[in-house]
């Protein structure tokens, strides 16, 4: 569909690189998409992972077992963000003026391996509002606040300003 685009990706393979005794095999695989229609725009993505033998890694790291450091078994994540470029109301000038809204959901220790213990600030939540500029499309002026929760009630909101320049 016009201004609709969509995709997947799988990734198998190993990360020990025969350092530790025992394979680590890493499995991820995520799906995607955005979506755009006169001026509103749309993004999507959901991820999840799994890493075998996360206990053999945790010992060669030095993680100590009942501990919340360690490496998570099975992890996920995901966004969504809408938003909806102003300047398209009025006569075509080339720039871009968008507010935007970004709800995100993650944890790095959806999973630990029997004998770790999860740290609850690694299952995250966070909602970021802003405004994005684009004088021209290849560069762009960014100014967000990011509301940031966790499990481990660490959590602490920040704002942000960034510039970025693609060529």
């Amino acid at each position: 569909f016009a201004g609709v685009s969509a995709g997947a990706s799988v990734y198998n393979g190993q990360a020990d690189q025969q350092m530790v005794a025992a394979s680590i095999p890493v499995g991820l695989w995520d799906f995607h998409g955005t979506a755009q229609w006169r001026g509103f725009e749309l993004k999507a993505l959901y991820a999840q992972g799994r890493i075998g033998n996360a206990d053999v890694l945790n010992i060669h790291q030095g993680n100590a077992a009942g501990k919340n450091a360690s490496v998570g078994s099975h992890l996920f994540g995901g966004y969504f963000e809408a938003a909806f470029d102003v300047l398209s109301l009025g006569p075509a000038s080339g720039q871009y003026l968008a507010p935007f809204l970004r709800y995100e959901r993650y944890d790095t220790q959806r999973k630990v391996p029997d004998g770790w213990l999860k740290d609850g600030s690694n299952s995250r939540l966070e909602w970021t509002f802003g405004l994005s500029y684009k004088p021209i499309p290849q560069a762009v002026a960014k100014f967000d606040h990011q509301i940031l929760k966790n499990q481990g009630l660490t959590g602490v909101g920040q704002t942000n300003l960034a510039v970025g320049y693609i060529f």
